[in-house]
């Protein structure tokens, strides 16, 4: 079963995530901050990491940075999740580390296959 962490400060936000991934059989871990995440990811593993970008506190561009800076997150799948979707949004958060970029509101039928499909190439 694939393990994703969703960072997200807007409690709806990250009730339709987590409600379409565990729905589609992905196991779900939430966090409403970048340092609520760092201390899960430390203490549990995971495939994927959703992160907005815009959080209080460490910002998910910084926190992205700072997870690839690092060799033990070498292989998390990382998508940005923001409702910011200018093109320089997106080439800042694929600059930063990210693997992909998702904008809001969500498409609810793309979110799951885009998912999935970045699972499906990971390195083993």
């Amino acid at each position: 079963m694939t393990r994703a962490l969703v960072v997200d400060d807007t409690p709806l936000n990250l009730k339709l995530i987590t409600a379409l991934l565990r729905g589609n059989g992905f196991e779900i871990t939430t966090a409403e901050s970048a340092e609520v995440a760092r201390d899960l990811l430390a203490a549990q593993s995971f495939d994927l990491l959703l992160v907005d970008l815009r959080l209080p506190g460490i910002d998910g561009l910084t926190f992205t940075r700072a997870l690839r800076a690092d060799p033990a997150y070498a292989n998390l799948i990382i998508v940005a999740v923001t409702a910011h979707a200018m093109n320089s949004d997106r080439e800042a958060a694929l600059a930063a580390g990210c693997d992909a970029f998702v904008t809001k509101p969500i498409d609810t039928r793309a979110l799951v296959p885009l998912m999935r499909s970045l699972v499906e190439k990971k390195p083993a």
